[in-house]
């Protein structure tokens, strides 16, 4: 019986641990500057095709962006977008246009480019190391942070009403083009949005559900 209570006490805290292990990458004593090379929210659905109006997703991301900046400013000095989105060189480094159903923020008529051209790497968040080297350099930062937030719709399998589901991944590399803990964590948004007999309302009064579910994981991994 004490054999089975110690692998199970065991088990727990490699569990507890894998599921906190995200947050390793903000404890990097070495890192003090970053940037956001790459913001992207996926519209999530078949055929590219994702349940909700791509205006709806256009009309908030900027303001992600910003919020998104905002938080990390209270760990590290934060480089922010809009001061190096028409740098050439970043621009070099980076693929100009995203895929479909992807969103990225547009400041001053740029559209921020994503940094490859494979759908699996953009949500994985993988950059070769001499990229990641070289855009830590052009930027002069310590890091650089790759965001990708997949949204969707979950149902209820017991009960089947309809929330606002993200997914929200973030991908650090620091300058000498090592990539450091990946970290995502998914989240729910807090109100029903529809269900079997009353449909899916998806509009400018529900969509809130999406962004403040992604200012949330945001706010879980990397705020003190």
């Amino acid at each position: 019986m004490h054999r089975f209570r110690f692998a199970f006490m065991l088990l727990a805290i490699v569990l507890i641990s894998g599921c906190g292990g995200g947050r390793l990458a903000t404890q990097d004593p070495t890192i003090e500057s970053v940037a956001i090379v790459s913001f992207t929210v996926n519209n999530y659905g078949f055929f590219g095709q994702g349940p909700i109006n791509q205006q709806l997703i256009n009309d908030n991301i900027n303001s992600m962006l910003n919020d998104t900046e905002q938080i990390l400013a209270k760990r590290w000095s934060i480089k922010p977008v809009k001061s190096f989105i028409d740098n050439p060189e970043y621009q070099t480094l980076t693929v100009a246009n995203a895929k479909r159903g992807l969103s990225s923020p547009i400041i001053d008529n740029c559209t921020m480019p994503i940094c490859s051209d494979n759908r699996n790497a953009i949500v994985k968040g993988i950059l070769t190391t001499d990229q990641a080297k070289q855009l830590c350099a052009s930027l002069e930062v310590d890091a650089v942070l790759m965001v990708y937030s997949e949204w969707t719709i979950d149902t209820g399998k017991f009960v089947p009403t309809v929330k606002a589901l993200t997914k929200n991944c973030f991908s650090m590399y620091d300058k000498n083009g090592t990539r450091l803990p990946y970290m995502r964590k998914d989240l729910r948004g807090e109100r029903v949005i529809g269900g079997p007999f009353a449909g899916v309302h998806i509009n400018e009064g529900t969509i809130d559900q999406w962004v403040t579910a992604y200012h949330k994981s945001v706010t879980a991994l990397f705020q003190r």
